[in-house]
């Protein structure tokens, strides 16, 4: 569950996918019996701003987009605030039921059952995301939150000098370990807002 759009999940995804690897194919074990692997990711904002109810990321060859790659992973982000009322009957179900925690239906009464087991279940807790995890990434995003707002104050300093835009931008590349677009889109985010 995402509460906050910190514009990594994918990453976070690869994350889950690499854990469950772990969990399905087994050393000496043939690749045939390498099981499908799922990654749900329940989000309360709209990540991609589409107005979905979910996504399905999928692999593709770089060029072909009509060459799909079946790697035995699907990563799924679903909406919880998107419009159901456009959806199937079992996505509305789902999310009545993780927007509000309302069974409505057998599909939402297996999923409730479903998630109160892996509540009570000490072992399947351990596949969740460890408190030491979930620090570390708390940790990673205040650092960054930091990283921009002292690029923020940065900007604003620099623009109080006179310097021109081209000038700031440089200054960011160089003293704060930017790359060009990186140092542009700090830039533009901060000017947006001025």
């Amino acid at each position: 569950m995402q509460n906050q759009n910190h514009h990594d999940i994918e990453k976070w995804m690869a994350i889950y996918q690499g854990n469950l690897e772990k969990q399905v194919l087994y050393a000496g074990q043939s690749f045939s019996e390498r099981r499908q692997t799922v990654v749900l990711f329940l989000c309360d904002h709209d990540v991609y701003n589409l107005n979905r109810v979910h996504y399905q990321l999928i692999p593709q060859l770089v060029g072909y987009p009509e060459i799909l790659i079946d790697n035995g992973e699907t990563n799924v982000i679903v909406n919880l605030k998107g419009d159901a009322s456009k959806q199937a009957a079992l996505n509305q179900e789902m999310l009545t039921y993780f927007n509000d925690g309302t069974v409505t239906g057998k599909f939402s009464a297996a999923l409730d059952r479903a998630v109160r087991e892996v509540k009570n279940d000490v072992k399947k807790g351990e596949n969740y995301m460890t408190i030491e995890e979930y620090a570390a990434r708390q940790s990673a995003y205040a650092r960054e939150e930091e990283r921009a707002e002292k690029e923020a104050q940065t900007i604003k300093g620099l623009v109080t000098l006179n310097l021109d835009k081209d000038q700031i931008i440089k200054f960011l590349i160089d003293n704060f370990n930017l790359d060009k677009q990186e140092a542009l889109a700090a830039y533009e985010r901060v000017m947006a807002t001025a």
